[in-house]
């Protein structure tokens, strides 16, 4: 197991360490019944959360690169943190007790400092929400088409950049700060992983496999 793996697997673990840990304080509280004070103390209805979502909008100003640049390439640098705009919408997501599915995310992201990155996708995900996270934990997997392109030089004929374009796999962790009954909100992260690295030029001259990290900010309207 080569150290990039080991590298980029333990970053990956963090993360959702990070998550679940966060989880117990982040999550609103739970949607059962609450006891109104007085006399005659009555339940108040439960509120219900959101389940069905007409639309989501999902901000991604922050990308985090999970590959080095290319060894002993005379000027070669890839800013492993980079932050630009970009967002994705998203369509009729529909949410169960321990399920969901997005029927398509589509979205773009270009980030603007250091070396430069660029991120088009087209996916359909789906995945768990956790028991016992009060529904506010989602892990899931997306799959679909994008073209990744993460610049490192500048001689290629253009743009040297590390990624791919084609079929690409994403791993998502979302986490709600609110689930009320028309509106949820969040954050998450996204783990890129295109599936062949195309050489050729798409948004770059692409050179080499290579894969990022997303961070999002996220609003979902429905009922």
């Amino acid at each position: 197991m080569s150290s990039e793996f080991r590298s980029r697997a333990k970053l990956v673990a963090l993360l959702a360490g990070a998550t679940l840990g966060a989880t117990a304080s982040l999550c609103p509280r739970s949607a059962s019944a609450a006891v109104v004070p007085g006399p005659t103390a009555m339940a108040a209805e439960p509120v219900s959360p959101l389940t069905q979502e007409w639309i989501g909008l999902e901000l991604t100003p922050l990308s985090l690169a999970l590959t080095g640049a290319p060894c002993c390439r005379p000027g070669a640098s890839l800013s492993p943190v980079q932050a630009g705009p970009g967002g994705s919408i998203r369509l009729l997501r529909h949410r169960w007790e321990h399920a969901y599915v997005i029927p398509i995310e589509a979205g773009l992201y270009f980030g603007t400092t250091g070396s430069g990155t660029h991120f088009l996708h087209v996916e359909t995900e789906g995945g768990l929400i956790v028991p016992g996270t009060n529904r506010c934990l989602e892990l899931g997997v997306g799959a679909g088409a994008g073209i990744l392109g993460m610049t490192y030089a500048r001689d290629c004929d253009g743009t040297c950049v590390l990624g791919g374009a084609g079929g690409l796999l994403s791993l998502v962790a979302r986490v709600l700060f609110i689930d009320g009954p028309h509106l949820t909100a969040g954050a998450s992260a996204r783990v890129v992983l295109p599936l062949n690295h195309a050489r050729g030029e798409y948004l770059g001259h692409i050179m080499g496999w290579g894969d990022m990290l997303l961070a999002a900010v996220e609003v979902g309207l429905g009922r």
